[in-house]
């Protein structure tokens, strides 16, 4: 079992979230920004204008949807550092008062904050295709709110269920070391 220290475990989470929280943001921005410029703009700027026996509009579909893909999964490369610089900032000021942390907790905290972050590039790829989704089959319109309601409980479940165990084992070695403290001095 590899452990690491607080102190190293916190410069390399805040290295990491400053790093690609930037990235996130612009990558996430950049596939909304695309796709509306794309859908109000270029596409119905080609509207009846035809290449060969292609029309242009759908070639301008095509590129649109590409780059918003490559944009969007860009996104989840990125959400999913930030979580772990996240989860690592958290498991370190929660055991602040520790030597070492076990890879272990870390490892559960980080997969649990990756399962509550993904959410928002999820939730933004819906905004972007729910109209092409719509067009397709209204039912995916539909369940595609449910999954993310249903994703999000059980995000904040796992959250919870982590989160109070790790604080539940940080109060219980601050009590266990007032309890020295005080017998010290007796």
């Amino acid at each position: 079992m590899v452990e690491k220290s607080v102190e190293e475990l916190y410069i390399s989470s805040a290295r990491n979230l400053r790093a690609n929280f930037p990235k996130f943001v612009v990558f996430l921005g950049m596939a909304y920004i695309v796709w509306l410029i794309g859908t109000t703009f270029f596409i119905p700027l080609n509207k009846g204008q035809f290449l060969g026996a292609i029309e242009a509009s759908r070639l301008d579909s095509i590129i649109i949807l590409a780059a918003v893909v490559v944009l969007l999964f860009a996104s989840f490369i990125e959400i999913g550092n930030v979580s772990d610089g996240v989860a690592g900032m958290i498991v370190a000021y929660i055991l602040h008062g520790s030597t070492k942390i076990d890879d272990l907790r870390l490892r559960k905290m980080k997969r649990t904050f990756r399962t509550v972050f993904y959410i928002f590039p999820v939730t933004v790829a819906f905004l972007i295709f729910s109209n092409l989704l719509n067009d397709i089959n209204p039912l995916t319109v539909t369940l595609w709110p449910i999954f993310v309601v249903i994703w999000t409980v059980i995000g904040a479940v796992m959250m919870t269920i982590v989160v109070g165990s790790e604080v539940e084992e940080a109060a219980r070695a601050f009590t266990d070391k007032m309890k020295k403290k005080m017998n010290g001095k007796k």
